[in-house]
């Protein structure tokens, strides 16, 4: 959960795209190796600061062949910025917290991913993290109350709760999501809030899919196929298909059974009209 500044605001569906940093012991063994004093004072975007707090925002080659020499405002200069990276916001603006679902990605060396390292555990709590909303136009919600189906594995479950909760706001109950994950005891994210929005008529539907949880591995794919009768009325009354998740496996699945339950050409159709975002 982030605390975001006043009168920012965002839509539901949007990005957040952030800056990650180095965590400070990484910093510190890059310094190490290289003999370079982490103290020197530096500027880097018109502002002062150490040399240590300059390289958490720069990529550390682990080579340093073309860095010998450089006094500490050279070096800062000859290193490449750290990328941004990007999450899909899982709250609406009237929640008046940007909140993420971010799962840790631990590399084969057991270091953390850049992205998600920053964010779970070397951000401090209320320290400062730098970021700015991207607006996501081609996953907002439609202009009318039309009834929506929303798909997603994984954390893909962010961009597809801020729909809901922003359809939840607006009294619209006309929502069916289709949700797949691992193990149901330790990754239903959210649970207990979808289970509560079911019972509260927010939520119409809630078909889930855990692939570890049984013998014969199921997805989010499977339940399209179990419920095809529920989609195909559904379509009928103008619905409109969202899905978030990972573009590896689980967009491709949905993509390949829609084609297969409705045929590629009321899929295009879909996508033409704009009633089948990803």
């Amino acid at each position: 959960g982030l605390t975001p500044p006043a009168q920012s605001t965002w839509q539901a569906g949007d990005i957040l795209e952030i800056r990650p940093r180095h965590a400070p012991a990484a910093v510190q063994a890059w310094l190490q190796h290289s003999g370079c004093d982490g103290l020197e004072p530096v500027t880097l975007d018109g502002q002062a600061m150490s040399l240590c707090e300059a390289l958490a925002e720069r990529q550390l080659p682990e080579s340093l062949a073309h860095l010998v020499g450089l006094h500490a405002q050279a070096l800062v200069e000859a290193l490449v910025p750290l990328g941004s990276r990007e999450y899909s916001i899982a709250s609406v603006a009237a929640d008046g917290v940007l909140q993420l679902i971010v799962r840790q990605a631990v590399q084969a060396d057991g270091s953390l991913g850049l992205g998600s390292g920053w964010l779970t555990e070397h951000l401090p709590a209320g320290g400062q993290l730098l970021a700015r909303v991207r607006r996501n136009s081609g996953f907002h919600l439609p202009d009318d109350d039309r009834p929506l189906i929303l798909i997603g594995n994984g954390t893909g479950l962010a961009g597809l709760r801020s729909l809901l909760r922003a359809r939840a706001l607006a009294g619209q109950g006309r929502n069916w999501l289709l949700f797949g994950e691992r193990n149901r005891a330790c990754d239903f994210f959210c649970g207990d809030e979808l289970q509560a929005a079911l019972a509260a008529g927010e939520l119409q539907h809630l078909d889930l899919a855990f692939s570890r949880d049984q013998a014969d591995k199921r997805y989010v794919q499977d339940l399209l196929r179990e419920q095809r009768e529920r989609l195909h009325a559904w379509l009928a009354e103008g619905a409109a298909i969202y899905v978030c998740g990972s573009l590896q496996g689980m967009a491709g699945g949905v993509d390949a059974a829609l084609r297969e339950l409705l045929g590629d050409e009321v899929v295009d159709d879909l996508i033409e009209e704009g009633r089948y975002r990803r």
